[in-house]
C-alpha cells in the first residue's frame, strides 16, 4: 500500500448528520494502481460516503478486484467495451445520489482527511460551487515527485469562478488540477454533465468551465491528495496534442467569456500556453530518466 498521509490516522467521523458524499471511480484497465486508490478511499475519516466504481470494459483483473471487496459502501456499475473515458466519467458521476461528489480517477490518492477537509470547506461557503485544494505529484511507485502543486494564482478563501477560469485562460494551465483535487456540490456538477471528450486532455477543464461560469469556488492551499504520473498518464509525445487542445478551450473561453480577453490578455495566454508545454517535455523528460513511469504488476488479488 502507497501512504501519503503525513499526519497520524484520526478518529473515524460516526456522526448520522454528515451529508453524504459520492466518491464515482471510473475503472479501464486500472491495475496495479487501482489497489493503492482503493485503500485510500477506504481509510478516509470521513464516514458517510457512497462509494461507485464503474468499470469501463477493460481486459485486466480490476473488474475482479473490485468484486472482491467486501465494503457495505461499495457499489460497483459495469460499461459495455468500447465505452469512452469520457462516457464512463459521464456513467458514473450520474450514479451518484450524494449531496457532494467528487470523481477520482483510478491511479491517483486520497489523503485520509481529504474528504472530511473539502466538506468542511463547502459547509463553510454554501454559496461554493466547487471546493478545489492542492495536491501532490508521485510517480509510479507513489514517491512524492512535487508537493503542494495547483491553485497558482488564486488566494485562500472564496473566489468567483469566471475570476478562476480567467487565471486558466491566461496561465495557459489547468490552475484547478485533476479531479482529485475537487469536491463538488452535486447539482451544479449534474447540471453540467455530460463529461465531453471531444478535446480529451481538456476532459477535466472543460467540465470546471461549465460548473463555475457565473459560480464562486472554495479555494484550499494545502494538499489533500496526489495525482500519479505514469506511462498511461504522461507522455513527451502527447505534449503537441496538449498543446493544440488546451488554446481550443482557450478560443472558447474568450469567446464565451463575460469579460471578454484584452489584445494583452490573448497574447499573454498565448505566450503562457507554449511555455508550459516546454516546461511539461522538460518534466517528462527528467521524470523518464529517473524511471518514473512504471509499476511493476501485483498478480495476487
Amino acid at each position: 500500500m502507497v501512504l501519503i498521509a503525513n499526519t497520524l490516522p484520526t478518529k473515524r467521523d460516526t456522526s448520522l448528520v454528515l451529508p453524504l458524499v459520492s466518491i464515482v471511480v471510473p475503472v479501464f484497465n486500472g491495475m496495479p494502481h487501482l489497489r493503492d486508490l482503493t485503500e485510500s478511499v477506504l481509510s478516509q475519516t470521513y464516514s458517510n460516503l457512497e462509494i461507485i466504481f464503474s468499470e469501463g470494459g477493460g481486459t485486466d483483473s480490476s473488474a475482479e478486484y473490485l468484486e472482491s471487496l467486501t465494503d457495505s459502501r461499495i457499489r460497483m456499475v459495469h460499461q459495455p467495451a468500447g465505452t469512452t473515458a469520457a462516457e464512463n466519467w459521464t456513467a458514473c458521476t450520474q450514479e451518484a445520489s450524494g449531496e457532494f461528489i467528487k470523481l477520482v480517477c483510478q491511479d491517483d490518492l486520497l489523503k485520509a482527511t481529504a474528504i472530511a477537509d473539502q466538506v468542511k470547506d463547502l459547509q463553510a461557503f454554501p454559496q461554493a460551487a466547487m471546493a478545489v485544494a492542492q495536491r501532490d505529484i508521485v510517480d509510479a511507485d507513489g514517491k512524492v515527485v512535487y508537493r503542494n502543486r495547483g491553485c497558482a494564482g488564486l488566494k485562500p478563501g472564496l473566489v468567483a469562478g469566471d475570476q478562476v477560469l480567467h487565471t486558466i485562460y491566461l496561465k495557459g494551465m489547468n490552475v484547478i488540477g485533476e479531479p482529485v483535487s475537487v469536491l463538488f456540490r452535486s447539482e451544479p456538477l449534474l447540471a453540467a454533465m455530460p463529461w465531453v471528450g471531444t478535446n480529451p486532455l481538456m476532459l477535466d477543464v472543460s467540465c470546471y468551465h461549465k460548473v463555475a461560469q457565473g459560480q464562486e469556488l472554495v479555494i484550499r492551499k494545502e494538499s489533500i491528495g496526489a495525482f500519479r504520473v505514469s506511462a498511461s498518464s504522461w507522455s513527451t509525445r502527447l505534449a503537441k496534442v496538449q498543446l493544440k487542445q488546451f488554446q481550443l478551450w482557450q478560443r472558447d473561453f474568450a469567446q464565451s467569456a463575460q469579460r471578454k480577453p484584452s489584445s494583452l490578455d490573448k497574447i499573454r495566454a498565448n505566450t503562457n500556453v507554449r511555455m508550459q508545454t516546454t516546461l511539461r517535455r522538460s518534466a517528462y523528460a527528467w521524470l523518464r530518466m529517473r524511471g518514473s513511469f512504471h509499476k511493476e504488476e501485483i498478480t495476487q488479488l
